[in-house]
């Protein structure tokens, strides 16, 4: 199978990194419901889990599919994952705002 090589070091680096911008990128969504609502923050936050619980329960039967249909080369599933994230780096910065929309 073709793909990317990567020595362990180079591995290692992309996933400390990974970890870091989902860190950040946790920290920042979950204020984020304050922000527009004080009162509703957690029924907004609980009401959007339920979207990301649903891709992640759906996500592992997904891979294993993919993997499947192409031999287990793992490339194709991480060329989906980075343009998933880009589409929702696009959509977040194309619509979110922070400011109050809820009491």
């Amino acid at each position: 199978a073709g793909g990317l090589q990567l020595e362990r070091d180079e591995a290692e680096a992309l996933f400390v990194v990974a970890v870091g911008c989902q860190a950040g990128s946790a920290a920042g969504y979950g204020c984020g419901a304050q922000d527009i609502s004080t009162r509703l923050s957690s029924l907004i936050y609980g009401g959007t889990s339920v979207f990301a619980v649903i891709a992640g329960a759906s996500g592992q039967y997904f891979t294993g599919w993919l993997l499947e249909q192409n031999g287990r080369d793992f490339t194709p599933m991480f060329a989906l994952v980075v343009a998933v994230e880009l589409a929702g780096l696009v959509a977040w910065n194309r619509w979110w705002d922070s400011e109050r929309v809820f009491e």
